[in-house]
């Protein structure tokens, strides 16, 4: 299952929708808040998130969600990358950062 966190609705909705009709269960979230705790996710295959969060960053999220599930790796999409933000993501082995828009098949090519 793939937990995907982005507050751009069309975005994520898109996203969700080709990712189902791929074959992957998806698990889709506009905000934090809606979220349930994180321990209670099972058989996560990766989790898709967008840096710009409104309250915690997409890193603090991360971070809290390695923690509960370390084997899961970590997808960080953003659409204002920075040297500050790449040495950020460098210095966590489990996030990958792509920049928005980013392509589908990347995302597919990612969860291969």
């Amino acid at each position: 299952m793939v937990l995907l966190l982005d507050d751009d609705d069309d975005f994520r909705l898109a996203l969700a929708a080709n990712l189902t009709d791929d074959g992957y269960g998806v698990r889709d979230f506009g905000h934090l808040a809606e979220i349930p705790p994180l321990e209670s996710f099972e058989a996560l295959t990766m989790l898709i998130l967008d840096q710009q969060r409104e309250g915690e960053s997409g890193l603090a999220f991360a971070d809290r969600f390695h923690a509960a599930h370390p084997r899961v790796p970590v997808v960080m999409l953003t659409a204002y990358e920075s040297d500050h933000l790449r040495a950020e993501v460098a210095r966590r082995d489990f996030v990958t950062l792509r920049r928005k828009p980013v392509d589908y098949a990347e995302i597919a090519r990612l969860l291969s």
